[in-house]
């Protein structure tokens, strides 16, 4: 079978999809192609911060109805830890949401098909020539296309295949346990000092709580042990509890600047992850939802209108990534713990400002401290 579209999209993750469902809402006919079928299972905390629902919500302009039943959780409480010491037990005004990637991206997969977009599972590309705007599917099928969007994950077989460099790989593990194995943990949990260049996440979701870890790459890590030693300091047996993991990007983008003009690589393929957070979720959609607007607009180079629009988004990255690299150093841990414990309602403010919403930039932490002080001190008066 031949196919003939204006956009052939490799990976059915959020970047994808949301590229995809960004094509059609503007008319421009494209193709995504899965390796794997739906539902599938994704590595991946599920957190949905507030700037990530509303690209949802009014980019893509998903049923506010639909949206609703697709995060299985919801809290307004952040705890900090360091090993096992609390630091702050934060009430927040912009709650995080939670959701299942098995269950998230299957929905925008069904969302992606009503507005007639064409989905092929269990498919690859056996063959790929960009210049001459064509490939070969594993199922036999040719497709010929104007643009290519790579979308298939921090180790993209096709942006290698292309000759683009790898990100910076972090590995993250994770497991499931029943909220009953620890009924006292009601609050949405980041831990850091147990695992190098990294931290440990406890989110709520649904009947379960995600326990994970991640942090820069280490061959030399056993992260999985880790993972169990941690949950063993919970009072939690983890034997029952299958672990889990998944490379993603952590702070180096992939360079784009001189690929070809008809090609752009999104979300994990990209490199689009925060390096402080590790937040994938909304850099995904952005990513997606900025190349569509690139090619719908028909400029000559789809790869220089995608990379101007990313400008804001590689600022973050790379003022993120300037910023972890202080952050890991032993000297600044140790005066994060200092500074941190006990102040509740700076890191409300914190996550509320710029973990919600990147109100503030990287660059720009002396500012949002100041903004904090004068705010408290307006509430003071």
């Amino acid at each position: 079978m031949n196919h003939v579209v204006d956009t052939l999209i490799i990976g059915a993750g959020p970047a994808g999809l949301s590229c995809g469902i960004r094509l059609c809402k503007r008319g421009v006919s494209n193709l995504v192609v899965e390796k794997r079928s739906f539902p599938r299972d994704k590595t991946c905390g599920g957190g949905v911060t507030n700037k990530t629902y509303r690209l949802l919500s009014e980019e893509l302009e998903l049923p506010e109805e639909a949206l609703s039943k697709i995060f299985c959780d919801e809290n307004d409480v952040l705890e900090l830890f360091f090993g096992d010491l609390r630091l702050t037990h934060s009430k927040i005004k912009k709650p995080l949401r939670f959701v299942k990637r098995r269950e998230f991206d299957h929905f925008l997969a069904t969302e992606y098909q009503k507005r007639g977009g064409k989905l092929l599972e269990n498919t690859t590309c056996s063959s790929l020539d960009p210049k001459g705007h064509t490939a070969t599917l594993s199922s036999g099928d040719t497709v010929a296309f104007e643009h290519l969007v790579i979308s298939d994950g921090a180790l993209s077989p096709t942006a290698k295949s292309l000759g683009y460099d790898s990100p910076e790989l972090a590995f993250c593990v994770e497991t499931h346990i029943p909220k009953e194995a620890l009924p006292n943990h009601t609050a949405v949990g980041v831990s850091f000092g147990v695992v190098k260049n990294g931290y440990v996440w406890v989110f709520p979701s649904g009947k379960e709580l995600c326990v994970g870890l991640g942090g820069l790459y280490d061959q030399s890590v056993r992260y999985d042990a880790i993972l169990k030693d941690f949950l063993r300091t919970l009072g939690v047996d983890p034997e029952p509890y299958p672990i889990k993991g998944a490379f993603l990007p952590y702070g180096k983008l992939v360079k784009q600047s001189r690929g070809m003009d008809n090609v752009l690589l999104v979300g994990d393929a990209g490199g689009f992850v925060d390096p402080i957070y590790g937040e994938g979720l909304y850099f995904a959609l952005a990513s997606g939802i900025e190349a569509a607007k690139a090619i719908s607009a028909g400029h000559t180079s789809a790869r220089k209108a995608f990379l101007a629009r990313m400008k804001p988004y590689q600022k973050i990255i790379r003022d993120g990534k300037r910023l972890q690299k202080i952050f890991v150093l032993p000297a600044s841990q140790k005066y994060f713990k200092k500074v941190a414990q006990g102040r509740n309602n700076f890191v409300g403010f914190y996550i509320d400002h710029l973990l919600a919403e990147y109100d503030y930039p990287y660059s720009r932490l002396g500012k949002l401290i100041r903004d904090y002080r004068r705010e408290k001190k307006t509430a003071k008066a």
